[in-house]
């Protein structure tokens, strides 16, 4: 029986994880986790349970380390991959350790140290400590703009304030060091917080009442508010950005670009003309009054000026003296849906944003979300593609399990269907760069890309529920990839006529429980291939399997016999026989060729049409799962 706020969030929670089996102490731990780190990425823990298992440290020699997350750049590491994939796109790293203990403060500060002295010779068999080990390499410490922050978070750990007891040369290997304490009653905080269910008080120095008669549309001020004032809206007591704040924002922060080193330049050097220079912030709420010389602000939202607000937060971390910095800002409180999605719309239509962060707002991916809510797998619970974060949250009856976010949807697809399981555990951003012409195709059928949610997340189910191998989960696309070549064979290219069957055959043969006994021989299949890879390469090959696309090739000859052939770079001719439309009225045809003649189609060779039919081409052969068709098909005078 619940008896207060947070122990009804505590019980729905192990509702929504499906934690029955797992001890109090257990789930108590996972909550507290879940909630305050899930501050830094509002939604990522609610469908990527591997980062919360991760995040959850379970160590037998650094047992009072209950938590840990890192960030470089403000960015989430999950994977050494990470690390090179955000440094890719800045020259400088900021890295931020924060680690969490629910036991004694003193153990706990005398085991960081340890782990820090001794973190060379530590074996990386758990996922943190290997990120962690990456993180503070020689070869990525050179690229670090300072040394590490290290944040350290004491839950129930007493009333008394925690000293810190480190040794000064292990302060010295920090810029600086930060201990906070947090209890139940902050915890309620946090959580209330993450779901943007409290209220916020502002003052501000001057307004403009923007009247209107019709009552429904709610209050609307312009008003100049200090930087300050600002700073208290967007900051938790921690002193951490509130990112969910910006949800409803097109775009997250975008780093150090060009405007943004110009806005931190204004901040540092001109604070008294930043409210001439800048075009402000809107902020959307159910509801804006006044009450007792201030004004209570009921759930709000900052839709425009995320790169404003994050500089000036930035500004505000590094020191700049921000008492002359005032910002303009239109407040709206209105309790209407269409009239704050209207202003939504019209707060950032004339901005320029970058085309990832539209991705998931563009009508294919619209249309996706509508075909996995009109389609369930017998046997199986209903999933649903989230692709804004957080969509799902007040739907009681939807729980964490049966939703899939565009991170593990994206990566999913490239393990699954473009053939690159070695790709599939970096950033979402890096794979859509790299991929964008391959995938999310409006050409493309909905199909794979449910097959592929059903598989990441059913499988994942399992290895939650400990019906599969534990010490196989950090391969968990590689045995899903084989879960699929198994049960359904090579896949057709994702824009074959054939693939919508390919697919129908494949969920068949899952249907009715099927899925774990396919899941049961990947694993034994997946652990015999590997024995086999170690033996032939040597043991120093046994940590570079789940990146290496030698083991992806080897993977693929040791289930087929022979190796996966994906391109040749010799160049055909011949006539083209055929070219029609198929139902999404784009181009295929067939080339007349021996043994077989050779299909392609629009979305490998954009300029194709009905011309084509009867003239000479000339064209090189792609080949995927033992099919073949042609690309960069070109007229020959």
């Amino acid at each position: 029986m619940a008896r207060n706020i947070l122990d009804a969030k505590f019980d729905k929670f192990i509702e929504d994880f499906s934690l029955q089996a797992n001890s109090e102490n257990i789930n108590r731990r996972r909550f507290v986790n879940y909630h305050y780190f899930s501050q830094f990425q509002p939604g990522r823990l609610d469908t990527d349970a591997d980062l919360l298992d991760q995040i959850c440290v379970s160590s037998q020699r650094f047992s009072q380390v209950n938590g840990a997350l890192f960030l470089l750049n403000d960015q989430i590491i999950s994977e050494p991959q990470d690390i090179d994939d955000i440094l890719q796109n800045n020259q400088k790293g900021l890295l931020e350790l924060y680690f969490l203990t629910f036991g004694d403060a003193d153990s706990f500060m005398r085991q960081l140290e340890e782990l820090w002295n001794d973190l060379d010779a530590i074996e990386e068999d758990e996922e943190w400590i290997r990120v962690l080990a990456y993180a503070v390499s020689k070869k990525v410490m050179l690229r670090w703009s300072d040394n590490p922050r290290l944040r350290i978070i004491c839950y129930e750990c007493g009333e008394t304030d925690i000293e810190m007891t480190f040794s000064d040369a292990f302060r010295e290997c920090f810029s600086d060091i930060e201990i906070s304490r947090i209890d139940k009653r902050r915890l309620q905080d946090i959580v209330l917080s993450n779901e943007n269910s409290y209220r916020a008080e502002m003052k501000w120095e001057s307004e403009f009442l923007i009247s209107n008669e019709m009552e429904q549309f709610g209050n609307a001020y312009i008003v100049c508010l200090s930087a300050h004032e600002l700073l208290k809206l967007m900051k938790t007591k921690e002193g951490l950005l509130r990112r969910n704040m910006f949800d409803d924002n097109v775009r997250d922060w975008q780093g150090d670009t060009a405007v943004n080193k110009e806005i931190l330049f204004t901040l540092k050097e001109y604070p008294e003309r930043f409210v001439l220079f800048n075009n402000g912030i809107t902020i959307v709420c159910q509801d804006v009054k006044p009450e007792k010389g201030k004004y209570v602000l009921e759930n709000p939202q900052i839709v425009n000026g995320c790169q404003t607000c994050n500089m000036i937060y930035q500004a505000d971390r590094k020191g700049v003296d921000l008492d002359s910095v005032q910002v303009i800002a239109k407040i709206v409180g209105s309790n209407k849906n269409e009239v704050t999605q209207g202003i939504v719309r019209g707060a950032n239509r004339q901005n320029i944003v970058y085309e990832e962060a539209f991705e998931t707002i563009k009508e294919f991916h619209k249309n996706l979300e509508k075909y996995f809510e009109n389609n369930q797998i017998d046997g199986y619970q209903k999933i649903y593609y989230e692709r804004r974060s957080r969509q799902y949250a007040s739907n009681v009856q939807i729980k964490q399990q049966q939703k899939i976010s565009f991170r593990s949807l994206i990566q999913s697809m490239v393990a699954l269907f473009l053939g690159h399981v070695e790709d599939s555990h970096r950033h979402e951003y890096t794979l859509l760069k790299k991929y964008k012409n391959n995938l999310f195709v409006d050409a493309h059928p909905y199909q794979p890309y449910y097959l592929a949610a059903f598989l990441y997340l059913n499988v994942d189910a399992l290895f939650r529920e400990g019906k599969l191998p534990k010490e196989l989960c950090r391969y968990k696309m590689h045995i899903i990839l084989l879960v699929k070549e198994m049960a359904g064979g090579p896949a057709p290219d994702l824009a074959s006529g054939d693939i919508d069957k390919y697919c129908e055959r494949l969920l068949e043969n899952l249907e009715n429980d099927g899925l774990r006994q396919y899941a049961l021989e990947a694993c034994k299949k997946f652990e015999d291939i590997t024995s086999k890879w170690i033996e032939r390469k040597g043991q120093q090959y046994k940590y570079g399997i789940k990146d290496s696309i030698e083991f992806r090739s080897f993977l693929m000859k040791e289930l087929y016999g022979a190796p996966e052939e994906r391109s040749e770079e010799k160049l055909y001719t011949g006539y083209v026989a055929t070219v029609s439309l198929d139902k999404r009225n784009t181009f295929f045809g067939f080339i007349e060729h021996t043994p077989k003649n050779i299909f392609f189609h629009e979305f490998d060779n954009p300029d194709i049409d009905r011309s084509y039919i009867g003239k000479k081409v000339s064209f090189k052969i792609t080949r995927s799962g033992g099919r073949e068709r042609a690309v960069n098909v070109k007229l020959m005078s």
